[in-house]
């Protein structure tokens, strides 16, 4: 354990609560993220009183999510923080921190909290330089949306995620991080390669052609997608957004043969 940052630990039936104490900070950081991580490795369902612990820089509350990422994400983690005092409360709710890792008052209201799916949930795998990338990839989707209980958006967003990390297989040529987002909008896909300065715009199609067609098939399947270029490498990223409800007809409209609804 880290003791630096640990002022109080209570295991329970199906959960643990953690007591945070002293500055997060930059040289802090390190010693939050261990001992969170090993919190959720050993527990799985964490919650986290922050009402001892004073924020001093404030990118370091992100810790919190990317802790929840490294874990596994939701629901293979589940973490939730209480107690913040004015300041650190006004430092995650800027990050939106909140989105990702619930964030209340008071432990009773953590409790409750704990097994309600966070606003955004996200998860990461690591994918090697291989031509079986891809199929790897289409797996942790599978169990991903599955997880989430969003199978509506598998098949699209299996179209997406294999067109992006075989472009990072066979052009890149690097290993990838493929990490797969849920919001109200969708699901969000991004594939960060490792290949500076590689193009990831779509190519011209070539008739016949049965390669080159990768960042079409996206363009097509998407709502939005887009590219993040890094010193290293680039992310390419999508939005496979929710589809509309279908419109209720009242059982007492008739509609027409050219398909007009009439009262």
């Amino acid at each position: 354990m880290v003791s630096g940052v640990l002022a109080g630990l209570d295991v329970r039936d199906d959960h643990a609560v953690v007591t945070l104490s002293g500055a997060l900070r930059l040289g802090t950081l390190a010693d939050v993220r261990r001992l969170l991580l090993k919190l959720l490795t050993d527990h799985r369902r964490l919650l986290v009183d922050l009402s001892r612990m004073r924020l001093e820089w404030l990118p370091a509350v992100q810790v919190f999510p990317a802790v929840l990422t490294e874990a596994g994400g939701w629901p293979a983690g589940l973490l939730v923080l209480f107690g913040a005092d004015d300041r650190m409360a006004t430092g995650l709710g800027k990050l939106h921190v909140g989105r990702t890792v619930p964030v209340v008052a008071t432990l009773a209201a953590a409790e409750h909290r704990l097994f309600e799916r966070p606003d955004r949930v996200v998860r990461d795998r690591e994918l090697p330089a291989d031509v079986a990338a891809p199929g790897v990839a289409r797996a942790f989707l599978r169990d991903t949306c599955t997880d989430w209980e969003v199978p509506a958006l598998a098949a699209d967003a299996a179209l997406v995620v294999t067109e992006l990390v075989s472009n990072a297989v066979q052009h890149a040529g690097s290993e990838s991080r493929l990490r797969i987002g849920w919001d109200d909008r969708g699901l969000w896909i991004e594939v960060r390669d490792y290949r500076p300065g590689d193009d990831a715009r779509p190519r011209p199609r070539v008739l016949g052609a049965h390669h080159g067609r990768g960042l079409h098939v996206v363009a097509a399947v998407a709502t939005h997608w887009g590219v993040s270029d890094h010193p290293d490498g680039k992310t390419v990223w999508a939005l496979v957004a929710v589809p509309p409800a279908p419109r209720q007809i009242h059982p007492s409209t008739r509609r027409l043969g050219d398909g007009t609804v009439l009262p």
